[in-house]
């Protein structure tokens, strides 16, 4: 069985493309899923799960053994039906997140996408395993149910954590904000849209790009 979770933050924050990405998947006979904390227990060994949120790809990843756990974006370009917009030539920076540092096969997903959508990628010179941002998620204390669901992605995550005051990270995001090239700024996850948003920057997700609703 085909499970599609789009994350519940993802939803919050992107309500009319998880709606229409749900509506496609439905139609495929994919079956969808609400919440990676609470709806995992009837998943079983052979099945396929869609996700399009790092942090439930790091719970994914943990708590399905002997499950097949693949990103949206991956999903989407093995897809021959899938119909990809075109964005005539838009250049946007691309901002990768250290939640996937060790995920390459999302990282290089993420890039085949923006080719298939005629979107023109900036790299950042801190790209790919060099990335260490998520926005000020690294600022802040870890959600202690992610860490009990997730304990060795948290566990290596945490060397980079450092707490600060609200005011440091709104100072830190604003300065990380100056390095960007492009007015807009790809993203694929909630904390590093957050910390870009919380720096005065336009961050764009990637779930509204390929499903056509900006």
């Amino acid at each position: 069985m085909i499970y599609y979770l789009p994350g519940c933050d993802v939803r919050k924050n992107h309500l009319e493309a998880v709606e229409k990405m749900s509506e496609y998947m439905i139609k495929k006979d994919i079956h969808i899923l609400e919440c990676c904390r609470t709806e995992l227990d009837n998943i079983k060994e052979g099945d396929t799960v869609i996700h399009n949120c790092t942090l439930c790809g790091l719970i994914l990843k943990e708590r399905l053994k002997d499950v097949e756990i693949i990103s949206l974006y991956e999903y989407c370009l093995k897809d021959k039906e899938f119909k990809w917009p075109q964005y005539s030539s838009l250049y946007l920076t691309i901002q990768d997140c250290i939640r996937m540092i060790d995920n390459n096969h999302l990282q290089k997903a993420i890039r085949e996408c923006c080719y298939r959508m005629n979107i023109q990628v900036v790299e950042m010179d801190e790209n790919f395993e060099k990335t260490r941002y998520c926005g000020v998620w690294l600022n802040n204390p870890a959600d202690p149910l992610c860490k009990e669901l997730a304990p060795q992605a948290f566990s290596h995550l945490e060397k980079y954590r450092y707490i600060q005051s609200q005011e440091q990270q709104i100072l830190d995001m604003q300065k990380w904000n100056h390095q960007y090239q492009t007015e807009y700024v790809l993203v694929y996850c909630n904390g590093c849209e957050r910390g870009i948003k919380l720096g005065g920057g336009n961050p764009v997700h990637i779930i509204d790009l390929i499903v056509g609703v900006l």
